[in-house]
C-alpha cells in the first residue's frame, strides 16, 4: 500500500512533519493592534470567457506580535501555516462556526511574499479566481456570492485577529459597468470603476461599534457613512464588508457553465457536431454506392468503415458527454448522488463506449480477450467497493471511514486505472482498422503482400505505457491543487490525511469521465478525419484533376476540412452550441475560394487553337514531356542572360535562334493527325509554369499525399509555437500545472497541431492543379484565405461575446506560413529529377524560380515569419482558465 502511494504522489506532508513541536492555536491578537492592513479585489470581465478575481491584501505587523518571526520559516512549516492562518483566515463570529480552512477555488502563482524590515513583518498575499454561480467562492479575503443570476456579491471577510487592525484602504473595483449600489458612500474612487475608502476608517468603525456595509438593498442607499446598529453595537467584531455588482449578459451567463441549462445546451451544441458529421458522412457513402462499377475489396471496407462510424459517432459522443447533464438533472430533483452511484454512471457509461468502439474496431480474439480481463478488473474493484468497502457519501468524512479509506484509494485506483486503459485501446483499435482498411499503413514486411495486423505484444505494453504516465501525471496535479487548497490547514491533524485520500478517490473516480470527455469529445475528429481519408484514397479516379470533379470525392473532400484542419473555436460564453455552425461555413469557403478562382488556374487556360483547356494534355506522358521542355526552356534563358551580359566567346550564338527554339516549346501535339498544325500554349503560360501546375506527381492524390510529407517539418514547429502559445505561455501555465487533463492535455495539442499542419499539407497538394498562380506561394494563399475567413467570422463572435481572442491571429500566419513553405517544397519536388544535377536543392530552386520570382519568395517568406513574431510578442497572450466543472466546491 505504501508503494501505491508513493507512485501516485500521496505521501502527505504530515508524515514528514509530525514531529514538529506543536504551533500555538491563539492568535495573539492583541498585538495585532498596531497593524496596518490594505485589501483589494478586482474582477476582471473584458476579454475573457469567466470573470476573473485578482485580490490582494497586505498586512504589516510589528515584530513585537508573537507570531511575527513565524511567518518566516518555511511555507510547510505548522508554525508558519498557523501565523498566516491568523492573518489571512479565521472564524467570524455571528457569521462563520468554521475555520476556513480549505479553498478549492482559490488561485496563487506563488505563496504569499514575506519581508522583515525596520521591525515590522510585511505580508502580501495575492490570490486570484473565477466566478461561477454554482456556488460561492473565496478568494483571499473576499468572498463572491451569487446574489441572482444576474447580480453578484462581493464581500470583506474580516480575519478575526485582524478586527482591531488599522484598515488603512480598501477598495473594491467591480468592473465595468462598474458597482450597482454602494454604502457607506465611498470617500473617493480610482478610475472609471473602482471605489475607495481612505485610511482610518475601520478603526473609526472598531472605536464607534458601528457596521459598515456595501449592499445592493435599495433601502440602504441613503445611510449616512457610519450608521450605528444598536442590536450590534456592543459586537464590533461582527463586521462584514459587502458589495453588490451587475455583470455584463456575457459574463452573467459564462458563470452559470455548472447549471443544468448550461449543460444541456453544451451537451446539445455537441450533439449537433456529431449530427452534422454523420449526415455529410452518410450523404457521401450513398453518393459512392451510387458509382457505376464493381468496387474493390478495400473500397468496400473503407465505405462500410464510413458508413458504420457515421452511425457510431452520435452514441459515441452522446455516452462521452452526457454525465454531466445526468448528474445534475438529478441533484436539480432535489437527489444526491453518492459515491456509488456516481461510480455506476460514470463507469457505465465509459463501459458502454468502449463496447461500441470494440465492436465497430473488430479487433483480433487476443485484443477482445485483453479488453474482457480489463473490464471484469474494473468492475471487480467497482463491486468491492459497494460491497466490502465503505465509501464516503458526501466530501465531509466521518471517523467510520477512517479505516477503509486507503483500501478504497488503492481499489479505486485499479480499477479506473484499467478502465482507463480499456478506453485507450479501444480508441487505437479503431483507428488502426481505420487505417488498414483504408490501405494507409504500410503493408507488412514479414509478410510481403499482407496488411500489418495489430497484435497484443506490441498494443498491450503500449496503451499500460501511456496509461501509467497520464496517471503520474494526474497524481502530480492533484497532488498539487491538494496542497494549494490546503496551505493552511494544519497537516498533523487527525482529518487532514483521512481527507487527503478521500479527496484523491472522488478525483480517481471522476478521472474516467475526464479521459473518456476529453479523447472522444476533443480528439475524436481525428478518427473521423482517418475514415475519411481512407475512403477518398481507395475511391479515388486517376482521371479526375482534383477531388472537385467527382460528386462524392467533393463532399468528403469539402468535409475532410472542417474535421481536420478548421479552427478548433473556442466554445463562446462556455457552451459548445455553435460548434456545428463552423462545418458548412469551412465547407462553403473552401469551395468559394476553389471554385471562383478556379478560372485563374494554370491547367484552366485554353489552348491558341483549339481553345481547349490545358487540363485535357495531363497524364505521365503529357508531365514528362512537360519536365523535358521546361529544362530546355530554363537552359534557353540562362543562355540569353550570359548573352546579354556578354559571357561568351568569339562566337556568341545568336539571339534569333535562341528565340526561335524557345517559340517551338510552346507546340503541343494535342492530336496525332498527319499533317494538321501543332497545337500551342496559351501565350501568357510557360512550359515551366505548366510543368509546375502538374505537380510532383500524376495524380491528385500522390501531390497531396507529397504536400502531407512536405508540411510536417514546418508544421511541427508551428504546431509547437501554438502549443506553446496555448498551454505555456504566461498564466496558460499555471493552469496547465493545474488541470488534471493539463500534461496530457498539452501533449495531445501538440500531436493534433502536427496532424492539422499536416492534413493542410495534404489539402493543398490535392487541389494543386486547380489554385490560381504559377509558382507554389500563390497557390497557399487561397488555402489560407479559406482557413481564415470562419476563424475571422469567429473573431467576430468573440467581439460580441466580449472574450478574447488572443491566439487566432498567430494560428491563422503560422497556417499561412506552413502553407507556403509546403507548396515551395512541391514545386522543388517537381522537378526532383534534375536533383542529381546541381550541388544543392538551393541550385535548382534557383533556376526554377529564375531567381527574380525565387527573390519575391524569399522576401515574401521573411515577411511572414516577422508577422509571427510580432504577433507573438503582442497578441498572443492566452485567457488561462482552469476547468472550473472539475473545481469541487468549498462544501458539500
Amino acid at each position: 500500500m505504501t508503494a501505491l502511494f508513493l507512485l501516485f504522489g500521496l505521501v502527505s506532508p504530515e508524515i514528514a512533519q509530525a514531529a514538529e513541536p506543536s504551533a500555538a492555536h491563539e492568535c495573539e491578537s492583541t498585538e495585532l493592534a498596531k497593524a496596518k492592513v490594505t485589501a483589494s479585489v478586482r474582477l476582471e470581465h473584458d476579454d475573457r470567457t469567466y470573470t476573473k478575481v485578482v485580490s490582494e491584501f497586505a498586512v504589516d505587523v510589528p515584530e513585537t506580535w508573537p507570531l511575527a518571526h513565524d511567518l518566516l520559516l518555511s511555507e510547510n512549516s505548522r508554525r508558519y501555516i498557523s501565523a498566516m492562518s491568523c492573518l489571512s483566515r479565521g472564524t467570524q463570529q455571528g457569521l462563520d462556526d468554521e475555520v476556513d480552512d480549505e479553498r478549492w477555488s482559490e488561485w496563487r502563482a506563488e505563496h504569499p511574499s514575506v519581508t522583515s524590515q525596520g521591525g515590522r513583518v510585511k505580508v502580501v498575499y495575492k490570490a486570484y479566481g473565477w466566478v461561477d454561480n454554482g456556488f460561492e467562492i473565496d478568494v483571499g479575503v473576499w468572498r463572491i456570492a451569487p446574489v441572482a443570476r444576474d447580480q453578484w456579491s462581493v464581500k470583506l471577510m474580516v480575519p478575526a485577529a485582524l478586527h482591531n487592525a488599522l484598515w488603512e484602504k480598501v477598495t473594491v473595483d467591480p468592473g465595468r459597468p462598474g458597482a450597482q449600489r454602494a454604502e457607506p458612500e465611498p470617500k473617493t474612487g480610482d478610475g472609471a470603476t473602482a471605489l475607495v475608502w481612505r485610511p482610518g476608517w475601520m478603526r473609526q468603525v472598531r472605536e464607534t461599534g458601528l457596521v459598515l456595509q456595501i449592499t445592493g438593498t435599495p433601502a440602504l442607499a441613503a445611510l449616512p457613512l457610519f450608521a450605528r446598529d444598536p442590536a450590534v453595537a456592543e459586537t464590533p467584531e461582527e463586521l462584514s464588508v459587502t458589495v453588490t455588482t451587475r455583470p455584463s449578459w456575457q459574463r452573467s451567463w459564462a458563470a452559470q457553465g455548472g447549471q443544468l441549462p448550461a449543460l444541456a445546451l453544451d451537451l446539445l451544441g455537441s450533439m449537433l457536431w456529431a449530427g452534422a458529421t454523420s449526415a455529410l458522412l452518410l450523404t457521401a457513402y450513398r453518393r459512392y454506392r451510387g458509382r457505376v462499377g464493381t468496387p474493390t475489396n478495400a473500397q468496400r471496407r473503407s465505405l462500410g468503415n464510413l458508413r458504420l462510424w457515421a452511425l457510431a459517432t452520435i452514441p459515441i459522443y452522446l455516452l462521452a458527454q452526457s454525465d454531466g447533464v445526468i448528474e445534475e438533472s438529478v441533484r436539480q430533483a432535489g437527489l444526491f448522488l453518492f459515491f456509488d452511484q456516481q461510480l455506476a454512471i460514470r463507469y457505465g457509461l465509459a463501459l458502454v463506449c468502449v463496447v461500441i468502439l470494440l465492436g465497430f474496431a473488430r479487433p483480433s480474439s487476443q485484443i477482445r480477450w485483453t479488453a474482457v480481463v480489463l473490464s471484469l478488473l474494473s468492475l471487480a474493484a467497482a463491486v468491492l467497493m459497494w460491497t466490502v468497502v465503505e465509501p464516503p457519501t458526501s466530501y465531509l468524512i466521518s471517523e467510520s471511514h477512517y479505516g477503509s479509506l486507503e483500501m478504497g484509494l488503492a481499489l479505486q485506483i485499479a480499477g479506473s486505472f484499467c478502465l482507463v486503459a480499456l478506453l485507450l485501446l479501444a480508441i487505437v483499435a479503431v483507428a488502426w482498422r481505420l487505417a488498414t482498411d483504408g490501405q494507409l499503413l504500410p503493408k507488412s514486411r514479414r509478410h510481403p503482400g499482407l496488411d500489418r495486423k495489430l497484435t497484443v505484444r506490441t498494443l498491450l505494453p503500449t496503451v499500460l505505457v501511456v496509461t501509467v504516465l497520464m496517471a503520474v501525471c494526474f497524481a502530480v496535479t492533484e497532488e498539487r491543487n491538494w496542497q494549494r487548497a490546503t496551505w493552511l490547514t494544519d497537516p498533523v491533524s487527525p482529518e487532514y490525511g483521512a481527507d487527503h485520500r478521500a479527496d484523491f478517490l472522488w478525483e480517481a473516480m471522476w478521472s474516467v469521465t475526464y479521459v473518456d470527455s476529453w479523447i472522444i469529445g476533443y480528439h475524436g475528429w481525428l478518427l473521423t478525419g482517418v475514415a475519411v481519408v481512407a475512403v477518398l484514397g481507395t475511391w479515388r479516379t486517376f482521371v479526375s484533376l482534383s477531388p472537385l470533379d467527382d460528386p462524392a470525392d467533393r463532399l468528403l473532400f469539402l468535409a475532410f476540412f472542417p474535421l481536420m484542419i478548421g479552427l478548433d473555436v473556442q466554445n463562446h460564453l462556455g457552451i459548445a452550441l455553435l460548434d456545428s455552425l463552423w462545418i458548412p461555413l469551412y465547407m462553403l469557403a473552401l469551395y468559394e475560394m476553389t471554385a471562383l478562382l478556379a478560372h485563374r488556374s494554370v491547367l484552366a487556360q485554353p489552348f491558341e487553337i483549339s481553345q481547349q483547356p490545358l487540363a485535357t494534355a495531363v497524364g505521365p506522358s503529357a508531365r514528362d514531356k512537360l519536365l523535358a521542355k521546361a529544362r530546355s526552356y530554363r537552359e534557353i534563358h540562362a543562355e540569353l542572360r550570359r548573352l546579354d551580359q556578354g559571357l561568351f566567346g568569339d562566337a556568341p550564338p545568336e539571339r534569333a535562334a535562341l528565340e526561335r527554339k524557345l517559340e517551338k516549346l510552346h507546340d503541343w501535339d494535342l492530336i496525332s493527325i498527319p499533317g494538321a498544325a501543332p497545337e500551342r500554349l496559351p501565350t501568357n503560360v510557360s512550359v515551366v509554369d505548366a510543368a509546375l501546375a502538374l505537380g510532383p506527381r500524376d495524380d491528385w492524390w500522390g501531390n497531396g499525399v507529397r504536400g502531407t510529407r512536405f508540411a510536417l517539418l514546418p508544421g511541427s514547429l508551428a504546431a509547437a509555437l501554438n502549443t506553446w502559445a496555448e498551454w505555456v505561455r504566461g498564466e496558460a501555465w499555471q493552469n496547465t500545472l493545474t488541470d488534471l487533463i493539463g500534461l496530457p492535455g498539452l501533449t495531445a495539442t501538440l500531436i493534433s497541431w502536427t496532424a492539422t499542419f499536416a492534413a493542410a499539407g495534404f489539402l493543398l497538394g490535392a487541389l494543386w492543379r486547380v489554385l490560381p498562380g504559377r509558382r507554389g506561394a500563390s497557390k497557399a494563399i487561397p488555402v489560407a484565405v479559406a482557413f481564415a475567413a470562419p476563424a475571422a467570422l469567429d473573431g467576430v463572435i468573440g467581439w460580441f461575446t466580449n472574450e478574447g481572442a488572443t491566439n487566432l491571429a498567430l494560428q491563422i500566419s503560422t497556417m499561412l506560413f506552413v502553407l507556403t513553405v509546403t507548396s515551395i517544397a512541391l514545386d522543388l519536388d517537381t522537378f526532383r529529377g534534375e536533383r542529381r544535377y546541381w550541388q544543392s536543392r538551393f541550385g535548382l530552386l534557383l533556376s526554377i524560380y529564375q531567381m527574380r520570382y525565387y527573390s519575391l519568395q524569399v522576401a515574401y517568406l521573411i515577411g511572414q515569419i516577422i508577422a509571427i513574431i510580432t504577433i507573438w510578442q503582442f497578441f498572443a497572450e492566452p485567457d488561462a482558465v482552469p476547468s472550473l466543472s472539475e473545481t469541487p466546491p468549498d462544501s458539500p
